[in-house]
Order: structure tokens, then sequence, then C-alpha cells
């Protein structure tokens, strides 16, 4: 199976199309929490044909290795590593949750590597104080015993999925379920740790960040609600903020069509540029 060396540990990766041009940037996914590049099945076949699309499962999710005790600013790090070992010089990051959070730190640590940016459902800012003592209890549990299926539907899938999601599509949340349950559950602690409870707030900083960014988000999203895609759009300059009709968080799960409306025009002109 396909993997890369990181500080890290071993990330799986998979890897679609081919680059179309010589110093075409690749086109990097990255999934969110609680989640694998699978969540990304709704874009590949639409990427892919623009160019080399590299799908990356994060640390201690999907097939990649439980992580050491990590901070964002490192995981951004190890996706350096990554770079190194595919032979990416420059990306179009594409990030969901998570994903989007590493983007924006890998701009601001990295900045000639990064192309360009897509920030779907993401914040650039920390959790209130509140949210990380329940997130502490969350992780507390699931590190212990794995998370019950009643806790994840009433309490984790609305904060995930819209509500014609939760009503009509059940199958995508179970999905999600079974998927998270069947991690390394010290790996996702770890990982939820420090996404959630250790985040640090960059808003102030990615005013810095030069590349072309589009912003998408969930009109439904309780996870990164929309009030924090419009920070971001309004502090990175030209970025573009378009919201997502009937989604919430996993806005490219649930509503491919209208993410890719808007993502994949993106991405061909900074792949192209």
């Amino acid at each position: 199976m396909p993997y890369v060396r990181t500080r890290l540990g071993r990330l799986f990766y998979d890897e679609y199309g081919r680059t179309q041009h010589a110093g075409d940037p690749a086109m990097v996914l990255l999934h969110g929490l609680l989640f694998d590049g699978g969540s990304w099945r709704g874009q590949i076949e639409a990427l892919s044909a623009l160019g080399r699309v590299i799908v990356i499962d994060g640390p201690g999710h999907g097939k990649s290795e439980p992580p050491p005790k990590f901070t964002l600013e490192e995981h951004s790090d190890a996706l350096l590593d990554a770079f190194g070992d595919l032979d990416i010089p420059r990306a179009l990051v594409i990030g969901l949750s998570w994903g989007g959070m590493i983007g924006m730190r890998l701009a601001l640590q990295h900045p000639a590597k990064v192309a360009g940016l897509a920030l779907l459902d993401t914040s650039a800012e920390k959790q209130t104080i509140g949210e990380r003592i329940r997130y502490r209890a969350f992780v507390a549990l699931h590190r212990r015993v794995g998370m019950p299926y009643s806790l994840y539907l009433n309490k984790v899938a609305p904060e995930l999925f819209g509500a014609r999601t939760l009503r009509e599509r059940m199958d995508l949340v179970d999905a999600a379920y079974r998927r998270t349950m069947g991690f390394d559950r010290e790996g996702v602690a770890r990982a939820s740790l420090a996404v959630v409870v250790h985040r640090t707030d960059i808003l102030t900083k990615i005013e810095r960040i030069r590349a072309p960014t589009l912003v998408l988000c969930g009109r439904e999203d309780r996870a990164t609600t929309p009030d924090k895609a419009e920070s971001i759009a309004r502090a990175i300059p030209s970025a573009r903020l378009v919201m997502i009709e009937g989604a919430g968080h996993m806005s490219a799960l649930e509503e491919p069509a209208a993410v890719n409306e808007h993502l994949v025009p993106f991405a061909r002109s900074v792949v192209s540029a």
C-alpha cells in the first residue's frame, strides 16, 4: 500500500490523474476529523481530470499510523515531509475542517509550497473554553470505550451533517459512524486533542497569505459555523466566499455537485496558472 514517511508516522495516500504540464501544482486533498480520504469521493473524478490529485489520510485516521502527540503546526510540517517523498514542489491544498486548518498553517509556515487554498467548513480561531471542556470529555470517553451509537447520533452527527442529510441520508450518517469506529482510538484521541482542544488562533496571521483562496461553507454547519468562514474570507486578501445551501459541516460529502460547481473552476484556474 502507498505510504509516505513523516515526523508523525507513516501516512497513507491515494493518487489519481497526472500532471498535465510541467510545473503544474498537484492538488492535495485533506479530510476532516473522524473521516478519511474516502470523504472526497464526490470530488476526485472531476479534479483528476485537471491534473495530479493526492488524497492523504490524516494521522490516526483511515489507513495512516497512529501518531505521537502533535500540534497542528507540527502536522503542517509533516505534510511538508510528505510533499518531499511525493515530489510535490507546489500544491493546491484542498482541506475540509481539520484539512483546512492544516492548509492555512502550511501557507503560513511554507508559503512557497502553496499555489492555492480551497478551505471548506473550517476555522482559523481557537475553541472557546466551554467547547474545549466538552470535547475533552468526548475524547476521554472515546479513548476508553469508543463512542456509543446513541451519543454519536444525538450529539456528534448534528454537528457534522445538515438537517436534510439527517432526515434523508442516514446511509451517510451510519457509514461515517462505522468508519470512525474502525480507526485506532488512541490515534483519533491525539488528533482530536490537536484539532479541537489545543488549536491556536491564527486569524490575525492569515492576512499574510497571498495564495489564491476559495472559502466554502455549508449554510447549516454547526461545527465550524458560517461566521468562521466569513472571518477567514475577510482576513485573507482576495479570498472568495461561497455558502453551500442545504449542507452542514461535511459539505463536500453532503452536496458534492454544489461544492464542485465552485471548487472545480477554482482548481482549474490555479492548476493552469
